[in-house]
């Protein structure tokens, strides 16, 4: 019951954008940058309730279907576990744009799908 509770506190962060609750909690940890969530906070005098909602995060973002134009390609985690620049951090670190969408580098040809990753430079420049 308590980790349902949590996940409807957590889908209407996301959805609800002029929620009395979204504007408490952005006005005072922040959000990330399309709004879906609030950033952590590691003070010890942090509101012990939002802490506990939050840390059910990454249980509830494994069952949610996300709009891949704003989910962020390499920062948010969508593909595994942990976000791509996590587990490619040499590519990441070579990447054009860090902050692109799923959707902005990746395309349909008829039936099939591509990746558009540019980078800085090329992967295997020796």
């Amino acid at each position: 019951m308590n980790e349902a509770l949590k996940t409807k506190w957590l889908w209407r962060f996301a959805i609800e954008d002029d929620a009395l609750l979204k504007k408490v909690i952005v006005s005072k940890y922040g959000v990330n940058r399309f709004g879906w969530w609030s950033m952590r906070s590691f003070f010890a005098h942090s509101v012990g309730c939002w802490k506990s909602i939050l840390s059910s995060l990454e249980v509830f973002k494994s069952f949610v279907r996300f709009d891949m134009r704003r989910v962020l390609f390499w920062h948010d985690t969508w593909c595994g576990v942990q976000p791509l620049k996590v587990q490619f951090p040499n590519l990441f670190r070579i990447a054009r744009l860090r902050d692109a969408t799923v959707h902005d580098v990746s395309s349909w040809n008829g039936t099939q799908h591509h990746w558009d990753i540019t980078f800085t430079r090329s992967p295997n420049d020796w």
